[in-house]
Formats: structure tokens, C-alpha cells, sequence
């Protein structure tokens, strides 16, 4: 009985870590995935860098939990204590750093948004640091498939962008684009404001709606996290106990 309680509990422990393996992979999916478009998104918050850091703090999160699963799992396997208790001790340093920055990222979500909506009012000038702010919201629209910071009605509002463009809406990459190239479908319709040719969506939502897969992500980690904490204790004072679980 209580070795087939024991062999349950390996099993548990054995699941929970591959649940974290498998976040892993999906905060390394994301990481890199910033990463890749990292151009666009520090030529955005140029005066700000310091935001984009999370990035580099998701990836090594990632990595971490990627290799913490898998020797989580080994030590499951062959039920060795040394493992289970190395595993316990990482993982719990982890999720204090995790919680940590979740909680530093909530208090500064606010500097996200505002280094955002600063940006755009450079949009079009003729500086340095206007230049790689174009190219980046440029980027960023054709990417996320939005347009400004709230809307499409922030280019109006802006005062640079009227007075070098009076006869435009938007810039083009506010446009829909379905072809590989990314070239505007319809740029005379999209400036005229028609809903199918024009992206109306602001980027902050769009970006908030993935930030909110992400915080869903790293809460279902984090409970993963305390899950797999709790049942490689149970399993580490248990192991050899009564033999080796089958």
C-alpha cells in the first residue's frame, strides 16, 4: 500500500516537472521572440532600454526552468535524494526571483505605456534618435497589425506627423497588407479610413492583449512551480524508504 503511494507520488513529481520543462520552452518560445524582433522594439523605447531587459531575464527564466525539468524528472526517475533535494532548492530560489519581478514589472507597467506613447511624438523628425523611432513604429505596425498608440486617430494628434503629411491619415504601415512583401493592399482606401484596408487598432492593446497570455503563462508556472515544490519533498523523505518504487 504504501509502495504503491510512493510510486503515485514518484509519478506526480515526474508530471510536474515536465509541466515545467514545458514552460520552459514556451518563455524560451517568447524570449527569442522578442529577441528577433529586437530592433523594432529598442528603436521604440530608445530612451528607455532598460524595459526591454525583461526580455533577457524571460529567456534566462526559460532556460532555467527548461533544464530544471529535465533533471527534475531524473531525479524523479531514479528517486535520488541529492537530486530531488539540488532540484527543491533551485526551484525555490526561481520562484522568488520569478514572484519578485513579477511583482517590479506590475508597480512599472505604467513606464511601458508612457516610454511608448512619448515615442510616437517623435515619429517623422529629421534626428538620430527620430529616425530609429520611425523605423521602429513602422515596424512594430506592420508586425502587430495596429496603428498608434491607442488608435489610428493619434497620427491627427500628432503635430509633426500633420504638418509634414496634411493630406494623409496615417503612415502606410498603418495599412493592411496580405501580401509577403508587405506592401499596402489598398493605400488610397487605407487613407481614406475604410475599416478593411486600415489596421484601427491601437498598439498598446494589442500589445497588452499578449501581455496578458504572458501573465497567464507565468501564473500557471508559478503554480506548477509550488505543485512540483511540494511533491519532491513528499518524494525526497520518502525515497528508499521501502526500496526501490517500481
Amino acid at each position: 500500500m504504501k509502495s504503491g503511494g510512493l510510486n503515485c507520488l514518484k509519478y506526480l513529481v515526474f508530471f510536474f516537472n515536465l509541466l515545467i520543462f514545458i514552460c520552459g520552452v514556451a518563455a524560451l518560445a517568447v524570449g527569442i521572440w522578442a529577441v528577433v524582433n529586437e530592433d523594432s522594439f529598442k528603436k521604440i523605447l530608445i530612451d528607455n532600454d532598460w524595459i526591454f531587459n525583461g526580455v533577457y531575464i524571460i529567456i534566462a527564466v526559460g532556460s532555467a526552468l527548461f533544464l530544471i525539468g529535465f533533471f527534475g524528472c531524473c531525479g524523479a526517475a531514479k528517486e535520488n535524494r541529492c537530486m530531488l533535494g539540488t532540484f527543491f532548492a533551485i526551484v525555490l530560489v526561481l520562484f522568488i526571483a520569478q514572484l519578485g519581478g513579477a511583482i517590479y514589472l506590475l508597480v512599472n507597467r505604467n513606464a511601458v505605456t508612457k516610454a511608448v506613447g512619448k515615442s510616437i511624438d517623435k515619429y517623422g523628425t529629421n534626428t538620430t534618435a527620430g529616425k530609429e523611432i520611425t523605423e521602429g513604429w513602422d515596424t512594430l505596425q506592420q508586425l502587430v497589425k495596429c496603428c498608434g498608440e491607442n488608435g489610428y486617430q493619434d497620427w491627427k494628434k500628432n503635430a509633426e506627423w500633420v504638418k509634414r503629411n496634411p493630406n494623409r491619415l496615417v503612415p502606410d504601415t498603418c495599412c493592411v497588407s496580405t501580401a509577403a512583401s508587405g506592401k499596402p493592399d489598398n493605400v488610397t482606401k487605407c487613407q481614406a479610413g475604410e475599416d478593411y484596408y486600415l489596421y484601427k487598432s491601437g498598439c498598446i492593446s494589442r500589445l497588452s492583449s499578449s501581455l496578458s497570455t504572458v501573465v497567464i503563462v507565468a501564473a500557471v508556472i508559478l503554480v506548477v512551480e509550488i505543485l512540483a515544490m511540494i511533491f519532491s519533498c513528499c518524494l525526497y523523505k520518502h525515497a528508499n524508504e521501502y526500496g526501490e518504487i517500481a
